[in-house]
């Protein structure tokens, strides 16, 4: 009886001991729910505006990547001067981008004959045009009976020439005339010299003077949604113009307008740590999402075969190779290529040289992430504080289109919204902050150890009982 009842004590005290454990983390998962405050983040910077507006935008600053808890940047938070969280998104950098590429175009002058066409005949009334340059090439068109064929040239692309995109324009030079002249011009394209296909109509050529001014069109548009735009032979079919005479064209070029967004960048450079005369290792102080990594070498005209890899964490035991590659610095400052990464995660960098060497100094390693803007609503009262750097934080960002209603937003978009500038950089909740646990992770803490010390008194426990009752029996059996 007595082994029954010390078992029901021992019971009854360790259920007892987890209902107690229970209650903290109760207590602190609604802690949890609290939001967070400025002195939760480890870093900030005040903002300044130059003007009330209710949205603002803000370059992030490169602390904020380096000092982040979170590579995606869930801890960035703006707050009033009251301390209160305002409504904000994260914005990746897109810059629009134009380049134009010039394609020399060969020039060849066209003799006209013009055939009458048989108005008795039932058939096409129009006057056939045929023309046929010095080496020999003929080519067939219809005259329309409101104009009337002047001068005209055959422009061919160089073989060997491809085109990634098709002609946005035909760009033309010619010696300045002595006299004002325009004239009206066709555009035919044609893969074959057979079939033509008219790109412009009536497009007007100027070279005109007034005094020491000069104005000069000498450009032809094209379609830019024209199935033709790749064509290798041009035709250009100059309308007759009794009043003056068509300059010489002198030189003839292709013009191709390429049009994209370039996403911003940040660069980040490594550390490095010589492990031997081959072999180094680079770090960043926190893990980053990179889009490249560019190797430069120290000394010029140096061409070192590498083996590449990283890891994501630098505590991670495995090296993923990245790639074999050579690396390159010339005296004309040509250098390699950077390696594309799509965003990987990446703190850790090695290199080892593949029968080679990079010298003295070992190569210089730097990663490139794609830049955000911050964009916020105007909540309360200024000054407004940019904060990073918390462990506790989840992502609060939301969209840019529904941030910013459609009545608020700029004739050029987001990217005319009022700029917000960084002030000083602050040390606000401290270091410790990067690895701070919430409340309810530091209850799970706290039982876990609660939960250990509770199985081993019960085994003690136990333990306790089974010696009672021995030396219990063994008095019996005397």
């Amino acid at each position: 009886m007595m082994f029954l009842k010390d078992i029901r004590k021992l019971t009854f005290g360790l259920t007892a001991m987890v209902a107690m454990g229970c209650l903290p983390a109760a207590f602190f998962a609604q802690a949890e729910d609290a939001p967070l405050t400025p002195q939760e983040f480890y870093q900030g910077a005040q903002l300044t505006t130059d003007r009330v507006a209710p949205f603002y935008r803000l370059t992030l600053p490169e602390s904020a990547y380096l000092n982040t808890a979170w590579a995606d940047l869930r801890d960035i938070r703006v707050f009033n001067n009251a301390g209160k969280a305002v409504t904000f998104s994260l914005l990746r950098v897109d810059t629009p981008k134009i380049e134009q590429t010039n394609v020399p175009l060969r020039i060849f002058p066209m003799d006209m004959n013009v055939v009458k066409a048989d108005k008795s005949n039932q058939g096409d009334s129009r006057d056939k045009v045929k023309l046929k340059s010095a080496n020999g090439v003929e080519i067939e068109l219809y005259q329309d009976e409101q104009s009337s064929v002047g001068t005209s040239y055959l422009l061919q692309m160089s073989d060997g020439t491809e085109l990634s995109d098709g002609f946005n324009q035909i760009l033309l030079n010619w010696a300045q005339p002595k006299s004002n002249w325009q004239a009206n011009v066709s555009l035919y394209s044609s893969d074959d010299l057979k079939e033509w296909d008219k790109q412009a109509d009536n497009a007007p050529l100027m070279d005109l003077t007034s005094g020491s001014e000069r104005l000069l069109l000498n450009h032809i548009d094209i379609n830019a949604y024209s199935a033709s735009r790749h064509a290798r032979y041009w035709l250009l079919v100059i309308e007759g113009n009794k009043q003056s005479v068509a300059p010489v064209i002198a030189k003839a070029e292709g013009i191709v307008i390429s049009r994209y967004s370039k996403t911003e960048t940040l660069e980040l450079p490594f550390s490095a740590k010589p492990i031997s005369d081959s072999e180094v290792e680079y770090q960043l102080a926190r893990p980053q999402p990179l889009s490249s990594l560019s190797i430069s070498l120290s000394e010029r005209n140096t061409v070192v075969p590498v083996s590449v890899e990283y890891r994501s964490h630098a505590t991670d035991d495995k090296w993923l190779p990245l790639a074999k590659t050579v690396v390159y610095q010339m005296d004309d400052n040509r250098v390699s290529e950077p390696l594309a990464l799509d965003q990987s995660l990446v703190q850790s960098v090695r290199l080892k040289a593949i029968n080679g060497s990079w010298g003295d100094s070992p190569p210089r390693v730097i990663g490139e992430r794609s830049q955000v803007d911050v964009i916020f609503n105007a909540q309360g009262s200024p000054p407004y504080t940019l904060v990073w750097g918390a462990n506790l934080a989840s992502s609060a960002t939301i969209d840019a289109k529904l941030l910013v209603p459609a009545s608020e937003l700029p004739e050029g978009g987001l990217a005319e919204l009022p700029k917000a500038y960084v002030g000083e950089f602050i040390i606000i909740g401290g270091e410790e902050r990067l690895n701070a646990v919430s409340p309810a992770e530091r209850a799970g803490q706290w039982q876990t150890w609660l939960l250990w010390g509770i199985l081993i008194l019960g085994v003690l426990g136990l333990g306790f009982i089974m010696i009672k009752l021995a030396k219990e029996m063994m008095g019996k059996e005397k």
